[in-house]
């Protein structure tokens, strides 16, 4: 077996169920198998999986036991000679684990490989390369003065590029399975969050190079199964108390300052909420986006819709093509997965991100509209009949 492609999932059934469509898509012709774990999920899917997917091994849990156990979990069942470590809230294309398998063989010393991530506005996320965070450097990121290069992320290489990096995002991580055994995989400590940084940095301490290839991109909508309430944001901080705790343990005043300013950033986070993100433009026109394809009665009421909601005449239609030589500004685009590749719709949102455009993907056979409009809220799942 040459690659095993693990996912976790909690309550994000239709995320999942797109996710694991575009990593069938991509293990094409390649020797692989797909393995979802679900940590105890209260919707149906597992029952979704089942029926659409057989192929796909499931390991059901009964209980929420956490990211690092889980992925522990499934690693001792996998046995593909590389993993790839995946979020259910992503979409990868059908060219990355192509390209990320002959990386691998032709560079050496490479602990784990990340990609180019972008989110459902087809905007960059960077933390998908990250440095390693000293106190001084996460002090200075969760006060906003991180503005210097490389404090916090790896900014010195540009998102299109690629580069030795120290710290991956646990969203997508690509490595030998051999190599995830003898660092013990993810530290069970962490139920969720700051499991990256320590599997990353336990990679460095074994003397290899972690690597992003910025040349790789994958949706990653975020926090489709995340609230940020008072248990993320004890979470969140405690995971770093651990990482620093762990890894700097000779400098315990460092250690003892952490985790003062970590109680105090719950207390000041818990009475003053992050305030959303601002308001985006408002739509200016509709665009069904395929091939060749008409969209089904079901969508097209839906595309209807909008339209009479924004007062225009007609929702259009375009092709990838057209798409790139005319990009419209502030317009909904809704992509036929039918008639077009993940790689194709990845590349149109990573494009389309500068000129306001907010994206939807259709997926005919299971009539499922599914997107996001901001990385820091839930996105939009329907199920049109």
């Amino acid at each position: 077996m040459e690659l095993s492609v693990i996912i976790l999932s909690y309550n994000v059934q239709h995320y999942v169920w797109q996710c694991i469509d575009s990593v069938l898509a991509a293990v094409d012709e390649i020797k692989a198998e797909v393995i979802l774990v679900d940590n105890a999920s209260s919707d149906e899917t597992l029952v979704s999986i089942t029926q659409d997917f057989p192929q796909v091994k499931l390991i059901a849990n009964v209980e929420n036991i956490g990211f690092s156990r889980a992925y522990n979990q499934a690693v001792k069942q996998a046995k593909g000679t590389y993993l790839c470590i995946l979020n259910p809230d992503t979409v990868v294309g059908e060219s990355v684990f192509k390209t990320l398998l002959k990386s691998t063989r032709t560079q050496s010393n490479i602990g784990a490989i990340g990609t180019q991530f972008i989110d459902g506005r087809g905007c960059f996320l960077p933390e998908c390369k990250r440095v390693v965070p000293t106190p001084l450097g996460s002090l200075r990121k969760l006060l906003g003065f991180a503005g210097h290069r490389d404090v916090y992320y790896h900014d010195s290489i540009a998102p299109d590029e690629e580069g030795p990096v120290s710290i991956l995002a646990g969203a997508f991580m690509f490595l030998k399975r051999l190599d995830y055994v003898e660092i013990d995989g993810f530290d069970e400590h962490y139920f969720m969050f700051g499991e990256d940084i320590d599997f990353s940095y336990k990679l460095l301490l074994k003397g290899q190079q972690n690597y992003y290839l910025g040349t790789q991109k994958i949706i990653h909508y975020k926090g489709e199964s995340t609230q940020k309430n008072r248990q993320y944001l004890e979470r969140f901080y405690g995971a770093m108390v651990h990482f620093y705790r762990t890894h700097f343990s000779r400098s315990r005043f460092k250690v003892f300052l952490v985790s003062v300013l970590a109680q105090g950033l719950i207390l000041w986070r818990g009475l003053w909420p992050k305030e959303q993100s601002a308001q985006v433009p408002s739509l200016e026109a509709v665009f069904w986006v395929s091939e060749s394809l008409e969209p089904s009665d079901a969508l097209a009421h839906w595309l209807r819709q909008k339209v009479n909601v924004l007062n225009l005449d007609s929702y259009n239609r375009l092709t990838p093509e057209g798409l790139k030589n005319t990009p419209p500004e502030n317009a909904l685009l809704v992509f036929d997965r039918a008639s077009l590749t993940y790689d194709t719709i990845i590349e149109l949102m990573s494009l389309g991100a500068s000129y306001g455009q907010r994206f939807r993907i259709w997926h005919s056979q299971k009539q499922l509209l599914i997107g996001s409009d901001s990385s820091d809220a839930h996105g939009e799942t329907l199920i049109l009949r």
